[in-house]
């Protein structure tokens, strides 16, 4: 069992197609839905952060799902009611042998203090400046989910930056 950590996929929508430079919503989506398919398999652990769009294409896909609600997943009803999801929360405490890590949706709703921080909803945008925090947006990770050793790799990268 892996875990991954995924973000911002917004499955159907042709706007986030658009300007992520896809043909379209259906080509946007395709890349993500191979790019998992080629990461997770069913024994492994997905957590969303944030920004689902259509749920239609997470049911078919494997893994036990978690979803970190993000701004765009309205109403929260729909997600609660899908099936699709074994938990659903605003945040989430990850707790691993290296330490723990603060899953949210958006990066400004982070407490200050050392805790690294994993999100999404920066798309493409510059990574933010404090070393904390890692996006795990579509647009950063290969338009797939990144696991746990790969996200490891990335706060430490993020940290040696730094000094």
């Amino acid at each position: 069992m892996t875990e991954f950590f995924i973000a911002d996929m917004h499955f159907g929508s042709a706007s986030n197609a658009k300007w992520r430079k896809f043909s379209s919503s259906n080509a946007m989506d395709a890349a993500i839905i191979e790019a998992w398919q080629e990461r997770v398999g069913e024994d492994d652990i997905v957590w969303v952060l944030g920004d689902v769009g259509s749920l239609e294409p997470l049911r078919d896909l494997a893994g036990t799902k978690h979803l970190i609600f993000g701004n765009d997943d309205k109403p929260k009803g729909k997600f609660k009611e899908s099936g699709v999801f074994a938990s659903l929360s605003n945040s989430h405490t990850h707790e691993s042998g290296r330490g723990s890590i603060l899953m949210i949706h958006r990066p400004q709703d982070a407490p200050l203090d050392t805790t690294p921080v994993l999100h999404g909803h920066t798309h493409s945008m510059p990574d933010e400046p404090d070393p904390r925090f890692v996006s795990v947006s579509v647009d950063k990770t290969g338009w797939g989910p990144i696991s746990l050793d790969e996200v490891w790799r990335r706060i430490d990268q993020r940290r040696q930056h730094t000094k």
